[in-house]
């Protein structure tokens, strides 16, 4: 007991030197293992750092099952996010997270032009270990509004209805495009995967993203949510899914 009391003591600072003397996401350390503050930064996108910070307290019931954990807030901007996190050398946990992603941060993680509305989240956890994704579960909700989507030297323009989000832990299973679609490289991800269903309020299909413990996400998106977009002028059934891709997750804002 005498020297856990003295480990949690110790400046947080000289904790991440001791252990994580390499470490590039966090600076401005203040607090000790029980309770503290840190600015953090990530490379989101080329030349756009994404940057906020992260106050905790440590939970030390969770050592019990091996685990180290704490409740944290993180900002960036008007993001504001609570929530638990677990870990130890082979696994990581983000259980109970809720708050808000604002259009402010979204924009710094896409270069995309963006609705100005936030994803609310609600009630996600998420659980990752060296096989993959687990278990995950929660939702998010994003009013939607018009969004410019660049490729090819053109923007193109489509206005995103009242979305909903469920994630789970499943196998991908990206559907083959339409005829009238399009789609690049159809792989799915093998193995567990974090999965995002996309739908209308009304529960109607809009899209599916798979991402898989390399990082490679899978997209599908349906007629439902295609046609949109002006310039779209394919046909099928409103649950048929006419884009499928699949690509590195750190390519999907550029």
């Amino acid at each position: 007991m005498l020297c856990l009391s003295l480990l949690i003591q110790l400046p947080a600072a000289w904790l991440l030197q001791k252990f994580a003397p390499n470490n590039p996401y966090l600076q401005q350390v203040s607090g000790n293992l029980w309770q503290g503050q840190a600015n953090w930064q990530i490379n989101a996108r080329a030349n756009t750092p994404l940057e906020g910070s992260v106050d905790w307290r440590w939970q030390p019931w969770h050592l019990l099952m091996g685990k180290l954990g704490m409740a944290v807030d993180i900002r960036s901007g008007k993001t504001d996010l609570q929530g638990v996190v677990k870990f130890n050398k082979t696994s990581w946990q983000a259980n109970d997270f809720n708050g808000k992603i604002s259009p402010d941060t979204l924009a710094q993680l896409v270069s995309w032009q963006l609705p100005d509305t936030p994803i609310t989240i609600k009630e996600v956890s998420i659980e990752k270990n060296k096989q993959g994704y687990q278990t995950a579960k929660g939702s998010m909700n994003w009013a939607g509004g018009d969004l410019g989507y660049p490729t090819g030297g053109k923007t193109y323009l489509i206005k995103l209805p009242t979305m909903q989000g469920n994630l789970s832990a499943d196998k991908a299973s990206v559907q083959p495009a339409d005829n009238n679609g399009a789609n690049s490289n159809n792989k799915a991800a093998q193995g567990k995967s974090l999965h995002l269903a996309l739908t209308t309020p009304q529960a109607e299909r809009l899209g599916d993203f798979y991402l898989d413990q390399d990082n490679m996400i899978d997209v599908s998106l349906t007629q439902r949510l295609l046609k949109n977009m002006p310039a779209y002028q394919g046909k099928g059934a409103d649950d048929s899914v006419v884009v499928s891709i699949r690509q590195p997750l750190t390519s999907m804002g550029n």
